[in-house]
């Protein structure tokens, strides 16, 4: 007899003659073990990042930077203060048109980035508004390397990266073309309360909340197939 199969008979007998087996794979324990699982993970996710964060901040590379109209550069826009023909919205200045569906905004520099606020005023709405990186190393943006926004207030977008170090930004503030827009600044790692830091993003919370889900599902189908066989 192969030693998988007499591994499967010693299974199978601990199985019909330990009737608490049955509550331990009961699939609302399963449930349960695998959210608890999920939430303690997510926990040592959530304290690795923050020493991560600690020790850049520490060392400087992590900081708070605030970044005006004259710190980037764009592509695909045109400034109405250097069109004498163009007449701008209304008299503030960092009023700017994209002239095709794809404009961009750059930053140059080398930092490490938990989270970028964009601070802008759109007359027309924007479609998508999505943010690429560059790691060290890499001279072309990449789609794996893309991050979309969620809406802070009506004039500003929020993009989370979870702390990266970074060599370059590119911003797509709009997806349409002919967006009037005025662009009021962009802010490296702004300052927020502790407890953001505790709170999981779009695409984490459907992990988490999915996920054990799945897994309990798994681990019930491997237990009939154990019991049955």
């Amino acid at each position: 007899m192969s030693r998988f199969g007499s591994w499967k008979d010693r299974m199978r007998r601990k199985v019909r003659t330990r009737p608490g087996w049955e509550r331990v794979f009961a699939p609302r324990a399963l449930l349960g073990y695998f959210y608890a699982l999920a939430a303690a993970l997510w926990v040592l996710w959530v304290l690795l990042n923050s020493a991560v964060a600690l020790d850049h901040k520490m060392n400087g590379t992590m900081r708070t930077q605030t970044l005006g109209p004259g710190d980037l550069t764009y592509e695909s826009f045109m400034s109405y203060a250097e069109d004498e023909w163009a007449t701008p919205p209304d008299d503030r200045e960092g009023w700017y048109l994209s002239t095709d569906n794809d404009p961009h905004i750059f930053w140059q520099g080398e930092a490490f980035v938990v989270s970028v606020r964009l601070e802008v005023e759109q007359l027309l709405p924007p479609g998508s508004v999505a943010l690429y990186y560059l790691t060290p190393g890499q001279t072309d943006y990449r789609e794996s390397q893309k991050v979309y926004a969620w809406r802070d207030g009506d004039n500003a977008y929020v993009f989370d990266l979870g702390g990266i170090t970074v060599t370059g930004l590119r911003i797509d503030p709009d997806s349409v073309g002919g967006v009037p827009t005025r662009l009021i600044g962009l802010e490296l790692n702004p300052s927020r309360p502790w407890f953001c830091n505790l709170l999981p993003g779009g695409g984490q919370w459907l992990l988490l909340l999915f996920g054990p889900p799945l897994a309990a599902a798994l681990a019930a189908l491997v237990w009939q197939a154990v019991k049955n066989d």
